[in-house]
């Protein structure tokens, strides 16, 4: 039997949707939809269209379906539940969701149904808890770590290949993957674009296909910030830190992403330094305290698909173990700054990640691979 409230929730917008369609398709049949379903769009920049919206669904609730027919109510796209995220963290909305979750836990009316989807609810809030108490709570994307989500990222991937009906390689799963991200709907849509541009069935999308077609969203962006990043070129690492920023990236969360990524290089750097990788591989008798100290990281670098853990080594190999350490140190000093500071937050990441850059290893610099300019010769001849 379907409940009479739910909350789906979560950062995979297209999987929240889906989900949210199939309850509107079990709830209310299609010929009874005029009267039997009443959508409110959630998405609201401003506290009295919060506060509107918040009404109206209590309103809805509250209202007999015409003839006495089951109603349900969509809450779409909830932008104010998160108490700590505009319009939610204003005193107004607060006390409008306060409301609704008065009317959750009292219980609805009989023959009333409540769907809410959203993108973010905090655990810990009241109105949440209500939800679970009430009714049932479905979560798409939002509490996994990065590496979690690319592993669902992954498994989704196989399977909307396996409906489009496109074969690809390990390889270049990886490649698609780097482009477009960990969201579903993005995947879907350039899976889309990928197979009429491949123009029949069963067809095998190779490298180049996806470089010609499948467009780079936001997330692959950030990733490029992060390569630029690692392969020490500072040209590419400024073009893709403007172009994020000038999106509004979070500035913090810019920093926390480049520091992982050290992370991951000082484990590699190490590995390297050790012995633990040669040749461009594992090896696979590794001491028991190795074994164990890499199975314990979040994310075990033995299991990283072949494409991206070439690239890693690749980075890897444009730093010193201490370049990395004194990275790690910097970065996180950076963020202590991007709270305290009165500079501007887009000049002290900008100028912080260059320094980062080049730091690289001195042979990679005595050998000018590093991308960047070297010391103009003022001899005979110089300026």
């Amino acid at each position: 039997m379907l409940a009479n409230l739910h909350l789906i929730y979560g950062s995979d917008d297209f999987l929240v949707e889906r989900k949210a369609r199939e309850i509107v398709d079990e709830a209310v049949p299609v010929a009874d939809r005029a009267l039997g379903l009443e959508t409110i769009d959630g998405r609201v920049d401003t506290i009295d269209a919060a506060v509107h919206a918040i009404h109206q669904c209590i309103e809805a609730v509250q209202t007999v379906g015409f003839f006495g027919t089951t109603k349900l109510v969509w809450l779409k796209n909830a932008t104010f539940l998160h108490p700590q995220v505009r319009p939610g963290n204003f005193d107004l909305t607060k006390e409008a969701v306060a409301q609704l979750t008065a009317r959750i836990k009292a219980g609805l009316p009989e023959e009333q149904r409540l769907l809410v989807t959203t993108g973010s609810v905090p655990r810990n809030t009241a109105f949440f808890k209500a939800c679970q108490e009430k009714g049932v709570v479905s979560e798409f994307g939002g509490s996994e770590q990065g590496y979690a989500l690319e592993k669902l990222a992954r498994e989704r991937l196989h399977g909307q290949l396996e409906k489009f009906n496109i074969r690809m390689s390990d390889d270049v799963r990886e490649r698609f993957l780097v482009r477009t991200g960990t969201s579903t709907r993005i995947i879907v849509q350039e899976l889309e674009k990928l197979r009429l541009y491949l123009g029949r069935e069963g067809a095998e999308a190779l490298a180049d296909d996806v470089d010609a077609i499948v467009s780079v969203g936001r997330e692959a962006e950030a990733w490029g910030l992060l390569d630029a990043v690692g392969f020490g070129d500072p040209a590419k690492m400024v073009r893709a830190l403007r172009l994020l920023q000038s999106q509004e990236a979070n500035a913090i969360g810019l920093v926390a992403m480049v520091e992982g990524r050290v992370r991951d290089l000082l484990v590699f750097r190490q590995a390297m330094d050790e012995g633990w990788i040669r040749d461009g591989q594992w090896q696979s008798a590794l001491p028991s305290e190795v074994d164990h100290m890499l199975a314990s990281l979040p994310r075990d670098p033995r299991a990283l698909p072949p494409f991206i853990f070439k690239k890693t080594v690749a980075q890897a190999a444009n730093y010193t173990l201490n370049d990395l350490r004194r990275a790690r140190h910097d970065l996180i000093n950076l963020r202590e700054k991007l709270v305290s500071s009165s500079a501007p937050p887009d000049f002290l990441v900008e100028t912080s990640l260059l320094r980062l850059i080049r730091r690289g290893s001195p042979a990679r610099r005595a050998s000018g691979t590093t991308g960047l300019r070297q010391p103009r010769n003022r001899g005979a001849g110089g300026a």
